[in-house]
């Protein structure tokens, strides 16, 4: 049996046996949910189904131990550029195990690290990295993947806490966890293969080429391995927190080398490479309510990070800071969230004079509604970049048609070119509708 097939049969019967002690033992609680949807993007030809079953048992074990064990599996089906894709993937969920006391928790195991407090955005939020397709489908909430961690917490007088993880391997992001080569957010996918890619060459006259591409993910190593902390506690009315993080960035940037010149003609000879390097983040956060207005803000400097001459071009030594402000409020029915966040990045040392600056506004917002009784949803959220004139809008709608079962429809919409993330998938219009049941 292929090794896939083999882990999607244990996981089926983990994940039933798991359900048959929830039901029988007290003090475990067992959820879990499957669905089923479809999508289109008719920008570049796709149609899919995507299947995921999702499975999750807490056990207290008793004041003290807490074990979470979640999983889920991922199957697709159908047409991307033309061509028909199947596949299926197995995932661990948050799986862990936590140890608590008053003072203090330890928690060891594949576990999500939310850190900052603005919406769907928050420039400190980056122990896990983010799978992009659920993202845009669903929001960062659940675009975070897991990653192996030791976390400890600390809860000090006057409400302090301090929030330290070390994750030993890498993990990257990834554009789709689904046959990720041939997938529709994979922002190489229309000019790389595995082994290739068509690059334009910064030669005057020179016509788009094949080239080879060279990528790897670093190794997973413990000299690879990444280390934050966090401090919060309340001033008064407002819950300040302050964090540093040293880590990789979640997704590779890709440079253009030359490596002599072809036989073919006067064109240089080229490979495209995925090139990883080690952030180190410093950031803080602040919140406080007021009635049914909450405001926040955060920001995040990387006090090293690449900076890239153009696309394409070689990576320089940079820094980078984004800071953002916000409010959360809610008026009758509706709950509505606005952000303004700003960013800038520039190049450090010798390159500095040859590299321009570069930054740049985004606002981010988004306004939820239900009615009859939380059985019907309407949600709308928005990204939009006028430095760059680009912009997604997503919209949702919900309707609990029985106990436990969901019918959701989607559309989303990307509009303005640029070399920003939103500008980069301005093709990539997609509507979708989904059955979900939970258990």
């Amino acid at each position: 049996m292929p090794r896939r097939a083999r882990c999607v049969v244990l996981a089926a019967l983990a994940l039933s046996a798991a359900a048959g002690v929830a039901q029988a033992q007290p003090g475990i609680t067992h959820r879990g949910s499957a669905a089923v949807m479809v999508d289109t993007l008719p920008g570049v030809d796709a149609t899919e189904m995507r299947i995921r079953l999702e499975d999750t048992v807490d056990v207290e074990v008793d004041q003290a131990w807490v074990i979470r064990a979640g999983s889920w599996v991922d199957v697709l089906a159908g047409t991307r550029r033309s061509d028909g894709v199947r596949d299926f993937v197995y995932q661990p969920g948050e799986i862990y195990a936590r140890y608590r006391q008053p003072r203090f928790d330890l928690t060891a195991g594949f576990q999500r690290v939310v850190w900052g407090t603005l919406d769907e955005i928050q420039p400190t939020d980056l122990v896990n990295p983010i799978d992009v397709s659920r993202f845009l489908f669903e929001g960062r909430g659940e675009a975070r993947l897991p990653v192996l961690a030791l976390r400890g917490r600390v809860f000090l007088p006057h409400e302090t806490t301090v929030d330290a993880v070390y994750v030993p391997w890498f993990r990257r992001g990834r554009y789709d966890l689904l046959d990720e080569a041939t997938s529709p957010f994979n922002l190489l996918a229309d000019r790389c293969s595995a082994a290739a890619c068509v690059a334009d060459l910064p030669v005057p006259g020179a016509q788009p080429v094949s080239v080879p591409r060279l990528a790897s993910d670093p190794s997973r190593t413990l000299r690879h391995g990444s280390v934050g902390a966090r401090v919060s506690r309340p001033l008064r009315v407002v819950d300040v927190g302050a964090s540093v993080f040293r880590g990789w960035q979640a997704f590779p940037l890709v440079t253009l080398g030359a490596v002599g010149v072809s036989p073919q003609g006067p064109n240089p000879a080229v490979v495209l490479e995925e090139r990883w390097s080690r952030i180190t983040m410093v950031g803080g956060d602040a919140e406080a309510a007021r009635g049914s207005v909450t405001w926040r803000a955060e920001g995040a400097m990387l006090v090293d990070t690449p900076v890239q001459a153009g696309v394409g071009g070689g990576l320089v030594d940079g820094r980078s800071l984004q800071v953002g402000a916000g409010l959360d409020w809610t008026v009758g029915p509706w709950r509505t969230f606005g952000n303004v966040i700003g960013r800038r990045a520039w190049a450090v040392g010798p390159e500095a004079a040859r590299v321009p600056s570069t930054g740049g506004v985004q606002l981010v917002g988004g306004a939820e509604r239900k009615f009859v009784r939380d059985t019907r949803v309407l949600r709308g959220f928005a990204v939009v970049d006028p430095t760059e004139g680009t912009a997604f809008v997503r919209g949702l709608g919900a309707w609990n048609v029985r106990d436990n079962l969901w019918v959701e429809g989607s559309a989303a919409w990307f509009t303005g070119q640029g070399v920003d993330f939103l500008g980069q998938y301005t093709d990539r219009d997609f509507v979708s509708v989904r059955v979900k049941y939970y258990f």
